[in-house]
């Protein structure tokens, strides 16, 4: 595998990011059909995808104990958020 870096967690933080901003719009303001809720859910993913690669920030080299700790970090944010806003 190659080496963690900070632009592989800044995936997954866009992708959480879009997820919880879908079920946001979905739970709270406008219930969507489910295919509408996921082309908008890929459309935020791009989005940020595309803003962190023409980012040079991400590109850092980062230790295994700290890629984990980070993904860890940011599952734990979304479980909690999903279940906050469905409340």
């Amino acid at each position: 595998m190659k080496e963690p870096t900070l632009k592989k967690v800044a995936y997954g933080v866009a992708m959480s990011i879009a997820i919880i901003i879908v079920h946001f719009i979905n739970v709270q303001i406008y219930k969507m059909l489910p295919i509408f809720a996921l082309l908008l859910a890929i459309l935020i993913t791009y989005l940020g995808i595309t803003f962190i690669n023409k980012s040079g920030k991400f590109d850092q080299v980062i230790s295994r104990t700290k890629y984990n700790l980070l993904n860890a970090l940011v599952v734990f944010v979304l479980f909690i958020a999903y279940f906050t806003i469905a409340n």
